[in-house]
């Protein structure tokens, strides 16, 4: 077994533990106004994932089968998030 170990904080109350700082809000936050474009950029980004779907094949045939699949997810992945921060944070912005 490993030498190391910890030690309890058994002897600091609870108020007097550090807190975790909590993030701004979306509507305030410095990016916010960033929202609407970082929308529209995630649904063309999406749409032309979609229709790389077309060339997977090819690809996968070229490059190997694994790459691209792998290339392909994080792609989506991130145009995805992209989206969904958009929508979330224009929903938010319009709802005040």
């Amino acid at each position: 077994m490993s030498s190391i170990y910890f030690e309890s904080n058994g002897k600091q109350s609870v108020t007097g533990r550090g807190r975790r700082a909590t993030a701004a809000p979306v509507t305030e936050s410095d990016i916010a106004p960033l929202a609407t474009p970082g929308l529209i950029l995630g649904l063309i980004l999406l749409g032309l994932g979609v229709t790389a779907l077309l060339r997977l094949g090819d690809w996968a045939g070229n490059y190997g089968s694994v790459l691209v699949v792998l290339a392909y997810v994080l792609y989506m992945a991130a145009a995805l998030r992209l989206v969904l921060w958009g929508a979330t944070t224009v929903w938010s912005l319009h709802r005040r």
